[in-house]
């Protein structure tokens, strides 16, 4: 197998060949990783180079870290091509880190791209379809997180129609209605202007067919509202990604409330519990990523298997997880 997949065909690999597609995927990674300034410290110094065989043993020596510091590779001696598996021109950005620092994030634009791939996939199984016009609020500035994404809902070959200031909720409902938006991505802060501009002048439209969020929940509430502007057709879906992690997960049709499928030609996700509690923190490793190797990073995520054999009813054979709760800085 390939060591990158196919999005799509990721989703159609049986349970047996992907566990092989991981283990190899692992051990390339630990071997970029073990090279890499910014988290060979991760790493015992003792620990032995993991086989096929020994690889479960290997990487559960590995310590879980809350956030790793990237800016040592920025100023390291290093060769820029150690440890790597690509060449291509670094992405550097600064992202707010899990520990409320400016946090440093690396890496290429072929890796974005990639991202951007399962990322596109989630779209189309979110009903975006070519014949679609998607209304997408995004920030002030487009910065390369933003970028991933319009890039991702061009392979859908829909018609995007870029919001710059999602507050402007009387100047956005008319660009909603002359242009025939069909859809909606963005936050459901993103949204919040343009449905107070809607209700407060009592108005609806229903051309809207599909609204795509991020991985906040959905109130009762909320959908009644959206129901009510955009009509009863109206679908929800919800993709799940970070800035540290990339792409995490996608929701298919059979997805109940906070379920995602996991994107396992990009991830090797693993529900770790900590500190003795019941429930599980969604632990993550990218398996692609050569500039900023994720090793075992923490999500925040308390998670738990809702299909860990790949047997959903929709016919992909890529694993379920129920986001259940935030993990609090406290129990960090």
């Amino acid at each position: 197998m390939d060591p990158k997949v196919n999005p799509i065909d990721v989703d159609f690999i049986p349970a047996r060949s992907r566990a092989d597609y991981h283990r190899r995927s692992l051990l390339a990674l630990w071997r970029r990783a073990i090279q890499h300034p910014g988290v060979r410290h991760q790493f015992p110094a003792e620990a032995a180079q993991p086989t096929l065989a020994n690889i479960q043993l290997a990487w559960g020596r590995v310590a879980v870290r809350n956030v790793y510091d990237h800016r040592e590779h920025l100023h390291s001696s290093v060769s820029p091509d150690t440890g790597r598996s690509c060449h291509g021109s670094d992405i550097v950005r600064f992202a707010e880190g899990t520990a409320r620092r400016p946090e440093t994030l690396i890496g290429t634009y072929e890796e974005m791209l990639y991202n951007a791939c399962f990322n596109g996939k989630a779209y189309c199984l979110s009903g975006i379809t070519p014949d679609d016009r998607v209304l997408v609020f995004g920030g002030s500035e487009t910065s390369d997180m933003e970028h991933c994404n319009l890039h991702a809902l061009s392979r859908t070959a829909c018609t995007i129609i870029s919001v710059r200031d999602y507050r402007r909720g009387r100047e956005n409902a008319e660009m909603m209605r002359e242009l025939r938006a069909t859809a909606i991505l963005g936050s459901l802060d993103a949204l919040a202007p343009l449905l107070s501009w809607l209700e407060l002048g009592g108005q609806t439209y229903a051309g809207i067919r599909h609204i795509v969020r991020g991985r906040e929940p959905l109130s009762a509430q909320l959908r009644s509202r959206l129901v009510r502007l955009f009509g009863e057709d109206l679908s929800f879906h919800s993709v799940f990604q970070t800035p540290d992690h990339g792409a995490l997960g996608f929701q298919c049709s059979s997805c109940g409330p906070g379920e995602y499928h996991l994107h396992e030609g990009l991830i090797y996700a693993e529900l770790d519990a900590r500190n003795g509690e019941s429930a599980t923190e969604l632990i993550i490793s990218n398996l692609h990523r050569s500039r900023m190797p994720v090793v075992r990073l923490r999500t925040g995520d308390y998670a738990e298997w809702t299909d860990p054999e790949g047997c959903c009813r929709c016919g992909l054979t890529s694993r379920k997880i129920r986001i259940l709760k935030k993990a609090t800085d406290d129990a960090r």
